[in-house]
């Protein structure tokens, strides 16, 4: 599983330095070669996922204006969560809301756990990760569209399109609530997982995206703190994106000149550790293996961050047309997808 193939990665890196030997015939210096990292999967081998961006983006615009104001505490954000858990169980995966108390003062908080079960290491999950609520204080939303309705709703077309082929590890879709309060819902779940000993091959985090390439924006990746995420992440992102899928290279926009409204050249950002603040952070504080995706650099790039115009129409505006937004969608759909089957096949 991934654990020791990261722990074989950071050997690795550490036995790359200069080391001083001793050769016969007297003293000398050995540089020690890296030797190679795992190989990646055929992507040619891969199953096509058949879920296209203008197909999700109809499909977020269904779900945001059927659930506004999913704001943890308020109807619609059980009436979404529900919804999630019937829609994915149709697609056939093994379906709970699990609830927890947690904060001060006491609330409860949801998580709606959806799990395909793998056909060779069902034990070990490849864990999807998205929030379902919306921010109320700081900022107030109603539809929240694109934080996150975009990661949650993309989340449900990863639920359609897996439910048709076999994995090796089992296929958990994890919606969560009261990420906007701290994260509270996920830090619960993920004390429960680690608990109950469950086995977490990758978690793979979904907040705020498909405003991307080819939008004049990033698609950001990030990877978990340690450097032997990186040495697994960084391979993975290069071997799907750039050499699968052709896709683009960049460094995520980082000047303000090449921030919202002007933008640069669309492009993907193997972007580093992970700046971003969301589910997926619990994970990786336990030491699982994470990823994320999210279109633009930094939340606060995008101009409807926690505002009430947060909708589709405004997400639309920003990726410069509807044809945008839906093919920045389809491209982060396709990377994560392709990601997937590499990580289910270490």
């Amino acid at each position: 599983m991934i654990s020791s193939v990261r722990r074989l990665l950071a050997v690795t890196v550490a036995g790359a330095v200069l080391v001083p030997a001793f050769i016969a015939g007297g003293a000398g210096t050995a540089v020690g070669k890296a030797s190679a990292g795992p190989k990646l999967f055929d992507l040619d081998k891969a199953p096509k996922p058949n879920v296209t961006g203008k197909e999700i983006i109809n499909g977020l615009e269904e779900y945001v204006d059927k659930f506004p104001m999913r704001h943890n505490g308020l109807p619609n954000n059980v009436a979404a969560a529900e919804f999630l858990a019937k829609e994915a169980k149709g697609y056939g995966f093994k379906t709970t809301i699990r609830k927890f108390e947690v904060g001060t003062p006491s609330r409860t908080v949801r998580v709606v756990e959806s799990v395909k079960r793998g056909t060779k290491k069902p034990n070990e999950w490849i864990a999807f990760i998205s929030h379902y609520d919306v921010v109320a204080g700081g900022g107030f939303t109603v539809q929240g569209a694109y934080d996150d309705g975009s990661g949650t709703n993309m989340m449900r077309y990863f639920g359609k399109a897996f439910s048709k082929v076999k994995t090796n590890r089992s296929i958990a879709l994890l919606w969560f609530d009261a990420e906007e309060n701290g994260l509270l819902a996920s830090q619960a779940y993920a004390d429960y997982l680690e608990k109950k000993g469950q086995k977490i091959h990758a978690g793979l985090g979904f907040d705020m995206v498909g405003i991307g390439y080819p939008a004049r924006y990033c698609i950001c990746i990030y990877h978990g703190p340690m450097p032997e995420d990186a040495a697994l992440a960084v391979p993975i992102i290069k071997h799907v994106n750039f050499d699968y899928l052709k896709f683009p290279e960049g460094d995520g926009g980082r000047a303000a000149t090449q921030k919202w409204p002007l933008g640069t050249d669309g492009h993907i950002c193997s972007c580093g550790p992970n700046i971003r603040n969301s589910d997926e952070s619990n994970f990786a504080e336990k030491g699982w293996f994470t990823m994320r995706w999210t279109g633009m650099r930094t939340a606060f790039d995008y101009p409807g961050y926690h505002q009430p115009w947060d909708t589709v129409p405004f997400m639309e505006a920003v990726a410069g047309g509807r044809e945008n937004l839906e093919q920045g969608t389809e491209n982060t759909f396709k990377s994560a997808w392709y990601t997937t089957f590499v990580l289910d096949n270490l």
